[in-house]
């Protein structure tokens, strides 16, 4: 691997190769159209495996202590994934997964959930043993990957084989300082506006990343009247996380229309689907991830799952680019009222090893938020 780079898709693909990672079905990297669906453009999913526990609470190993040393310790009922099970809103549960790692060299493994977990408000944070720290480990690792799920506003039904977050492999720090970002941008832009249009160089703020903002005009969404959802507070309604546009989003969420004065009250306590006003351009030798929290703009966190493939919003060819970022939203403490135009998150940029053999939203693959203009649902979602 090349030092300070994110593994693309094929890098991952010699990884497993060389049992670096480990995947239940290596034959499907015999067939393109079979591990597109686990191996993404920079990251690899992680499914579910045999087994689930119900936890007393969210806790992580102690530097000397295994994760199945915590189940032991926390558990209140183990459940068998071979038949779908339901998880209960504002439960804490421990799964074992399919995937594990193994290796001497001193790599950087850092998971995040999948797009349509975050979209759900379904926290997910990879542990591993041995380490005291969620979504994130060095090498040298050999051993089990497990993950633990917490529904904050929706019940949830899953089974063996589920993926709810993905896992990304680096050599060193491939993380982009603020001075190569603007480099980069002099040369490439890769914000644009909500018509498609590039912004100038100097149009975009780059502080400990690229800022970006809110949207609460919705003129070019997909539902122009619509700049939000909010989760409906003690929602009964279950998703079952195998099927897409199953439930009319309005079983879960109540819309937010544009306000009048340009403003929203966030309140804790709700779960807030927003949209950037920014369309983001990731060509192939980038790769994107939102930071989760900037105290400079409130106590707000304002993403689950906000990482974005190589290729994100990239249309080779077409006069129209760029995706807007969904933000998954909490407040904490107090209300915080966010303005349109204002800062809301800040986005990282990362370099990749080598571009993707398939990009994200490239024909080949199949893109659930291609082509994302304002906010979206999740999948499992239909009008």
């Amino acid at each position: 691997m090349i030092p300070n780079r994110t593994a693309s898709d094929g890098e991952i693909i010699g990884l497993i190769k060389q049992r670096i990672l480990s995947i239940p079905d290596p034959e499907i990297l015999e067939d393109a159209e079979k591990w597109t669906k686990i191996i993404q453009p920079s990251s690899l999913d992680l499914r579910m495996g045999d087994r689930a526990w119900l936890m007393k609470g969210s806790a992580r190993p102690m530097n000397d202590e295994t994760v199945a040393d915590l189940v032991t310790r926390y558990v209140s009922e183990e459940w068998d994934l071979t038949s779908s099970v339901d998880l209960l809103r504002d439960s804490v549960y421990v799964i074992e997964l399919q995937e594990t790692v193994n290796t001497k060299m001193p790599m950087w493994f850092r998971a995040n959930p999948k797009s349509s977990s975050g979209r759900l408000d379904l926290q997910t944070r990879l542990l591993t043993d041995f380490n005291p720290h969620y979504d994130s480990f060095h090498g040298p690792h050999s051993g089990k990957l497990y993950i633990e799920v917490v529904p904050n506003s929706f019940h949830a039904t899953l089974c063996k084989g589920t993926a709810l977050n993905q896992l990304r492999v680096s050599l060193g720090n491939p993380l982009m300082p603020d001075d190569e970002i603007r480099d980069l941008l002099k040369l490439k832009p890769f914000l644009y506006s909500k018509e498609g249009k590039p912004l100038e160089f100097d149009q975009v703020t780059v502080d400990g990343g690229v800022v970006l903002t809110a949207d609460f005009n919705g003129k070019y969404t997909n539902e122009p009247r619509i700049v939000g959802y909010r989760a409906k507070k003690g929602c009964g309604s279950k998703v079952d996380l195998q099927k897409t546009k199953q439930d009319s989003w309005s079983k879960f969420f109540d819309p937010i229309e544009r306000p009048k004065n340009g403003e929203l009250l966030l309140e804790p306590g709700y779960f807030y689907l927003l949209s950037t006003n920014e369309a983001i351009v990731l060509p192939p030798a980038f790769a994107g991830e939102l930071a989760q929290f900037d105290p400079r703009v409130g106590h707000i966190t304002s993403h689950y799952a906000g990482f974005f493939d190589p290729g994100f919003g990239y249309f080779p060819g077409k006069e129209e680019q760029g995706n807007t970022a969904t933000l998954e939203v909490r407040v904490h403490n107090k209300p915080e009222i966010i303005r349109d135009g204002q800062p809301i998150a800040v986005l990282r940029v990362e370099r990749m090893a080598n571009d993707p053999l398939f990009y994200y939203g490239c024909p080949e693959r199949s893109s659930n938020y291609s082509r994302q203009t304002g906010v979206r649902y999740g999948k499992h979602f239909k009008e």
